[in-house]
């Protein structure tokens, strides 16, 4: 008789720091845009654009990173523990390679990545020195995150989500120091102060600190494991997908400002709030990639299976229960992220539309978390392109400006994108996840 294993326990002990860590790096940017928006709300508009091409940069080179923790728990899986510590080093080294060609190319584009889509110079000027300082960030905090996924791979994720709260302490002192005087400057050079000492912090506690680093090879020079090529082959289909999607998103914040300032700010806010709710899907995510990749290294295929659907089950009950929150508090959450009471009002009024988009966004999250740990690929990234490339912009387009829907049309955009896009990959989960995968047959 086969003996099946439960997941409720594992995934829930697994997502709930890595659902906290994935918090705090969105709290860093609730806590920027609160800062803002009560101290400086004129410049909320600037910080906004600042983030739109930054994020499509940071969320491409994070999904690059990707294959760390997928190949790094497989590791494990296969009783090769020296393995996870060879994805972590090669991990770093992406990471840090990734994060400088991602601000060089920020530098280098300048003004012209906002003036190129239509945004006037009013607001392409002052937002692009706070794109410029943005950039620097980005190397540092790609460290931190092959740090953290090597952490959440070896199932050690608490360290990881100690160290980002302790740096959100970091970013709100520095940004209620500076964003008085140097608005959304100071806020972006907050940013970059926190994650000095994100990667700083966390990069010492894993060659110095963990407990575990020779069992788990951190140090070992001769170690064998997963080569660059075998990362690349996860990252840049995540990559790929991710950036998609962060630039469609960015789009829809383009369009947002071309319809005008008090619209890009109320989408700013509504976004930040989805984004605060998806860090739970991600979270929930990370923690059945871990354990689906786990067991894939194991050659237990129906584990696999389980630990997919405990997942997305685990995570259908999170965003219900926080859709059902922000409609319950629709109207103090406004007011907390801005002085402006005409924005706060418009916020409140559409908690509607960001509710209904939370459980098909979150499910699409977990649905491609699962399916790249089982080492299907590029499936999801086609997913993502056809339903945030393909779909929501040109939607967001037509709702918003054509039919005068404002900020309810980009929002109706993101939920039909995000319903096509979990669709597709709830069925290709559902079709492949009794198979094991070909690539941990040939290996």
């Amino acid at each position: 008789m086969a003996i099946f294993r439960p997941y409720v326990r594992d995934v829930l002990r697994l997502a709930g720091p890595v659902a906290l860590a994935r918090l705090g790096i969105i709290g860093m940017g609730l806590v920027d845009v609160i800062v803002v928006g009560q101290l400086a709300p004129d410049e909320l508009p600037h910080q906004a654009l600042g983030w739109a091409p930054t994020a499509v940069f940071l969320v491409a080179a994070i999904g690059l990173l990707q294959g760390v923790q997928v190949l790094a728990a497989r590791s494990l899986g296969e009783g090769n523990p020296h393995g996870a510590g060879v994805v972590l080093r090669r991990g770093l080294v992406l990471g840090l390679v990734a994060g400088l060609i991602s601000a060089g190319l920020m530098w280098l584009g300048g003004e012209r990545l906002f003036t190129a889509f239509g945004i006037g110079a009013e607001l392409a000027g002052p937002s692009t020195p706070v794109m410029a300082i943005l950039a620097l960030s980005i190397p540092l905090h790609l460290l931190y995150v092959a740090g953290t996924f090597f952490l959440e791979a070896i199932k050690k994720p608490g360290i990881g989500m100690t160290i980002m709260w302790a740096a959100n302490v970091v970013n709100l002192a520095l940004n209620l120091w500076w964003v008085p005087e140097h608005g959304a400057i100071g806020s972006a050079w907050a940013t970059v102060g926190a994650r000095v000492f994100l990667a700083g912090v966390i990069l010492f506690w894993i060659f110095f600190l963990l407990r575990d680093r020779v069992h788990y090879g951190v140090l070992a020079k001769n170690a064998v494991g997963p080569s660059y090529r075998a990362l690349l082959a996860v990252g840049i289909a995540a990559a790929v997908s991710q950036a998609v999607e962060a630039g469609a998103f960015s789009a829809m914040t383009v369009i947002a400002a071309r319809i005008g300032a008090d619209v890009v700010s109320a989408y700013q806010i509504i976004l930040n709030i989805m984004a605060l709710v998806f860090m739970v899907a991600l979270g929930v995510g990370a923690a059945t990639a871990v354990l689906v990749s786990e067991a894939i290294g194991r050659r237990a295929p129906q584990d696999a299976q389980r630990a997919g659907w405990t997942g997305l089950g685990i995570n259908a009950l999170g965003m219900i229960l926080a859709a059902i929150g922000i409609l319950a508090f629709a109207e103090p959450i406004g007011r907390a992220y801005t002085s402006d009471v005409a924005i706060a009002v418009l916020v409140a009024s559409l908690m509607w539309v960001a509710a209904i988009v939370l459980h098909p966004d979150g499910a699409q999250v977990v649905a491609a978390s699962a399916l790249r740990a089982r080492g299907d690929n590029w499936f999801p990234t086609f997913s993502h392109i056809l339903a945030y490339a393909g779909v929501m912009p040109v939607l967001g387009f037509w709702l918003a400006e054509q039919q005068g829907m404002g900020v309810a049309g980009l929002i109706l955009a993101i939920f039909w994108a995000s319903v096509l896009s979990a669709g597709v990959l709830l069925a290709r989960w559902w079709v492949v996840a009794r198979r094991l995968p070909k690539a941990v047959e040939i290996v």
